[in-house]
């Protein structure tokens, strides 16, 4: 049977070359190759003269990107290289036109098996007049020549697979390091075996976007005392938001979409980057990008690969281990779409009616995918630690998201509470199954000392399943009991897991989005669930006061690096003294019985209009020194970073969590509520 790949691959290439114009080739007449020809000037119909292959007087589709293959700052003397970047126009000219190129997709691909190749190009063509865009030159290597020098670009690489690439699994080292050991591109690069030549020098045309991207987030956390490079060879070196700026620009210069792997991955590196400056709604708008670039390259569709006589063993293998590397890149924008949808209230980008692809195999790629069978490795039959692990939790994890929005359990007022009650259910399933390494509870830590991020990789999938449990109860927190208490012990467990992340983390650390954002989250639904339902217990009581000024003090110290810890300060303070401040915190307990307020709608009500009234300070007072964020000390640059105004989480941000609380219904079963609460 041959490979989809390798019919794919043969389907593309033409049965004889056509240099005549669409109309000339229709009619069958002399075309003297001019645009608009002879014969399309004589018959007035001078915007139907199409080329499939560009006529002499016009640039080849193929173009030359120059690249930098010297130091910066030396780019006025130093010599440049250029790469053939080759466009096949069957797959552009469909796209052009908004068609899908997944066979099977649309009636236009379908047409090319009825017509043929050469007459599939001919119409393809002929209505085709989407104008191409074509880079410059001297435009392009303005952008290359702004990246850092080998050397130290190398060394940011290094640190971003050791210290920050856990947080996302979008790069998978080997592919990466493949592509960069062949960047700057030389004229006869040997192609890569589980990429066609075509697609291998689209890869290196947009790999420089990636690189930035990279540079960019290496630089958002490291050190300022990071002494792997001596400091001579870091003069001039940008800030991150530079490197982010420069690396979206040149995105957006290449243009979208770009069938190309380091394409997607260098926008969902950038709205990484954004989400954590605070800036929400443009990283949802940006992952946005990443996933349409993915739909394009099929990334959601399920692909077999078979072994064919036309290819060998190792690079059926290279190809096999490839769509796992897609397939991994896949899942992880899925939990992006999904979970950013629960944080900002967004519409989901991905439906799951339109994707069957498979998700990876629970390994890690090999070094040499072209040597290596694959084959289902048992957890308890290794101790090897997969990188796969975290990720397809996450997306299962995903999926339940996907199935709560369609069951609008995360809204009030359902009919069925059960469906909240079975959902809960099978997420702690999921948490069951979770490999011993990744389980906060009786953990298998043999490989933490060899594996750092795995203490962390654990609380940060706690927080992640309680973030769920958390979207999932919020709404029912006054109409039922059960919901009430699921979304309290979610909250203090982030809590726990926030604090002891906190105390093992280090300054350069502080500006992760979830280091604020899970925190402020956390301690806003302990507050409010507090204060609608105050404990009968004083020992009860003070353990929530002391989580809170944990809480209170871990985002004092962020605000100066983190611009959602400086949002979120000011309403946790507001909230934490509205505890303090009401009736309930006396210390008898027959007083403490006595809310402040007839019913917890009413209570909700006025906490909605007491902390809307408050003067709020979304930069977190003025004590906050902003102009300091962002700097790499030590890094050569000093220059302060302009911060975006935070419009993403501020007041407003939170009080619509309140929003989201269905007041019109509610329980009186107030006494069970802090029984069987556990606190770390």
């Amino acid at each position: 049977m041959k490979s989809p790949i390798s019919g794919d691959q043969h389907s593309l290439k033409r049965k004889r070359l056509v240099t005549s114009c669409s109309e000339c080739y229709r009619r069958k007449q002399r075309c003297n190759r001019k645009k608009p020809c002879n014969n399309c000037l004589a018959r007035n119909i001078p915007n139907k003269c199409m080329f499939s292959t560009p006529p002499p007087s016009t640039p080849t589709r193929a173009q030359r990107l120059p690249v930098s293959t010297g130091s910066t700052t030396e780019i006025s003397t130093g010599s440049t290289q250029s790469i053939e970047i080759g466009i096949e126009s069957t797959p552009q000219d469909s796209v052009d036109l908004g068609y899908s190129l997944v066979s099977e997709n649309n009636s236009f691909v379908g047409l090319q098996e009825i017509l043929g190749n050469d007459e599939f190009q001919d119409v393809s063509v002929a209505y085709n007049n989407a104008v191409e865009f074509v880079p410059s030159k001297r435009d392009t290597e303005s952008f290359v020549a702004k990246l850092p020098s080998r050397s130290v670009t190398e060394a940011l690489v290094d640190f971003f697979f050791d210290e920050v690439n856990w947080h996302y699994f979008i790069l998978e080292r080997f592919y990466f390091n493949d592509l960069f050991s062949r960047w700057p591109p030389k004229e006869k690069t040997e192609p890569v075996k589980y990429l066609k030549p075509t697609q291998l020098s689209t890869e290196l045309r947009y790999f420089p976007s990636l690189l930035f991207q990279v540079i960019a987030l290496s630089l958002q956390f490291i050190p300022p005392d990071w002494d792997v490079l001596p400091k001579p060879s870091l003069r001039g070196l940008a800030t991150s938001r530079t490197y982010s700026d420069l690396g979206d620009e040149l995105l957006h210069f290449l243009g979208r979409p770009g069938f190309a792997i380091a394409a997607v991955q260098a926008d969902f590196l950038r709205s990484s980057w954004l989400k954590n400056c605070g800036r929400g709604v443009e990283s949802w708008h940006v992952v946005g990008n990443s996933i349409r670039q993915a739909q394009e390259l099929g990334l959601h569709r399920q692909k077999e690969i078979y072994q064919s006589n036309e290819t060998n063993v190792e690079e059926t293998l290279s190809m096999f281990w490839y769509e796992q590397h897609k397939k991994r890149i896949w899942i992880n924008l899925f939990v992006w779409d999904s979970f950013m949808a629960m944080i900002l209230g967004r519409p989901r980008m991905i439906h799951m009616d339109d994707c069957d692809a498979e998700p990876p195999m629970d390994c890690n790629i090999p070094s040499d995918p072209s040597k290596a069978v694959p084959m289902t490795v048992r957890p308890e039959d290794s101790r090897s630690i997969s990188t796969a692990s975290a990720p397809l939790f996450r997306y299962a994890m995903a999926c339940k998201a996907h199935e709560m929005r369609t069951l609008r359990a995360d809204r009030p007022r359902l009919k069925d509470y059960s469906i909240v009650r079975t959902l809960h259910e099978e997420i702690m399933s999921l948490v069951e199954a979770l490999p011993a390494f990744l389980r906060l509870k009786n953990p298998d830590t043999t490989r933490d000392a060899d594996i750092l991020y795995l203490p962390q990789l654990r609380q940060e999938v706690q927080v992640m399943t309680n973030l769920f449990l958390m979207t999932l109860h919020r709404p029912h927190i006054i109409s039922n009991l059960e919901s009430r208490r699921a979304a309290l012990q979610a909250a203090l467990e982030t809590l726990d897991c926030q604090q002891s992340f906190f105390a093992h983390a280090k300054q350069h650390q502080y500006q992760l989005f979830g280091f604020a954002f899970y925190t402020v989250d956390a301690s806003f639904l302990v507050s409010i669930i507090t204060i609608l339902f105050p404990p009968q217990n004083n020992e009860t009581r003070q353990r929530i006061s002391h989580s809170l000024q944990q809480a209170i003090e871990s985002l004092t110290l962020m605000q100066t690096s983190n611009v959602i810890a400086a949002s979120g300060l000011d309403i946790i303070q507001r909230c934490y003294q509205r505890l303090k401040t009401t009736p309930d915190s006396s210390s008898s307990i027959s007083d403490a019985r006595t809310p402040a307020f007839d019913t917890p709608a009413d209570g909700l009500h006025n906490l909605i209009k007491d902390l809307g009234q408050q003067d709020f300070h979304p930069m977190g007072g003025p004590q906050t020194n902003f102009s300091q964020s962002n700097i790499i000390s030590g890094l050569g640059s000093s220059t302060p970073v302009p911060q975006p105004t935070l419009d993403n989480f501020s007041q407003t941000y939170w009080l619509d969590q309140l929003n989201v609380i269905d007041p019109l219904i509610y329980d009186q079963d107030f006494g069970n509520l802090w029984e069987n609460i556990y606190f770390d």
